[in-house]
Parts: structure tokens; sequence; C-alpha cells
């Protein structure tokens, strides 16, 4: 492929597609959910470069191998920060987490959260710009149950792939239409995941205020009856 990003790092490997796209797209998606690289990994660029040299137009390479390296590594680098944060994540936040505003509460909360509502957001979360990669570190550090956590990261990781499969593949040809299309579907990710919190925060709180109003109210009329 011609230069497109205008970042060198990043073209020269789109220029390697043609003639190693299915090791290229396992290996970008791997790092792509790593905590923290992840975030500095154009995932999104690759999977759509290389759907788009799937159209018949090119037909280097084949869609349906296109998103199954994009599922096998989205799956794995996933697993590697989900372990990473179950074996040793939270001990780590523990220990650095002040120095990001993460106290041992908020810690806490997380763990709540993912207990009620892991599923949700680990098959949301996919779809988050600059979240993504944070998701499987953080259900790793809540102790999501790892059955739960691989069957809604596989069931992720496909519909993350076949979205981006079918923006290359459908839309590729203007790679930038195509790849403000994908960043436009993380944004609307990341709306969606801050809505849903704010909203189960508001909820928790009020359930909170409610539970005090009623213990005082017990109280004192229990203090009546004395």
């Amino acid at each position: 492929m011609e230069p497109v990003t205008g970042i060198a790092i990043v073209d020269w490997v789109l220029g390697l597609l043609d003639v190693a796209g299915y090791p290229i797209v396992f290996g970008i998606t791997v790092f792509e959910n790593l905590f923290v690289i992840g975030g500095m990994t154009p995932g999104e660029t690759i999977v759509v470069a290389a759907a788009f040299l799937s159209t018949p137009e090119y037909g280097s390479l084949q869609w349906p191998l296109v998103w199954l390296s994009s599922v096998l590594g989205t799956v794995l680098g996933s697993n590697i920060s989900y372990f990473i944060g179950r074996k040793g994540g939270r001990e780590a936040l523990l220990r650095y987490g002040g120095r990001f505003h993460i106290s041992e509460k908020r810690i806490a909360d997380s763990e709540a959260y993912f207990l009620a509502h892991g599923s949700k957001t680990v098959i949301v979360g996919r779809f988050t710009a600059g979240f993504k990669n944070f998701t499987p570190m953080i259900a790793g550090v809540s102790r999501m149950k790892v059955a739960w956590f691989e069957l809604y990261t596989v069931l992720g990781a496909m519909l993350y792939s076949a979205a981006m499969v079918l923006i290359g593949y459908f839309l590729g040809e203007n790679f930038e239409r195509a790849l403000a299309f994908a960043a436009g579907l993380g944004y609307a990710g990341m709306a969606l995941v801050v809505t849903v919190v704010v909203v189960l925060l508001v909820a928790r709180r009020r359930v909170k205020k409610r539970r005090m109003i009623e213990k005082e109210s017990g109280e004192h009329e229990a203090g009546e009856h004395r």
C-alpha cells in the first residue's frame, strides 16, 4: 500500500500487508489489547487496511482470514492483560495508584462494578476508544471469573473484528473516511460507557441515601419506643 497516514512506522507496516498480512494483523491486535501499550498501537488502522486488501480489486488477502487473525490476536492480547491484572495488578495499583489518583476505595468500587456489570463492560469496552486495552486489566484486578471473561472477550473480539473488517471492505477505497468511521465507532462506544457509568453511580448514591434515611428513621422510631 502507498503511504496513507503520514506516520512512517505505520505506513511501513501497511506496506508489508501484501506479503505478511495475517501475521501483522495478529501481532498488532495482540499489542493493541495490552495494558498501556495498546493505546499507542494502530490496531484499527491495520485491520481496516488488511480488510481493504481483501476486496476483489486487490485480492491479496482473504477477509475471513483477516477477521480470524484479528479475533485471535484480540483474544490473546486481552488474556495477557487480564492475567497480569489477576496475578499482581491489584498490588501494583495499590502501590503506585496514588500517583494517578487511584485509591483503594476506587479499586474496591471497580471490583464491585465488575462483579455486577463485568460482562457488559468487556463487550462494550471492546468498541471504546482509549479504554479497550484497560478493560481486561481491570477485569483481572477485579477477579472477574475466568470463564465469563473468556466468553465475553471472544464475543467482543468477534463483533469488533467483524465491524473493522466490514468498514475496511466497503469503505477502504476512501481510507481516511474508513478510519474516521472506525474512530467514530470508538467514540460512540466511549460515550455509551461514560453514560452507563454515570447512571449507575447516580443510582447507587440514591440507594445509599435512601438506606441511610431508612436507617435513621428506624433508629428514631426505636428511640421513641424506649
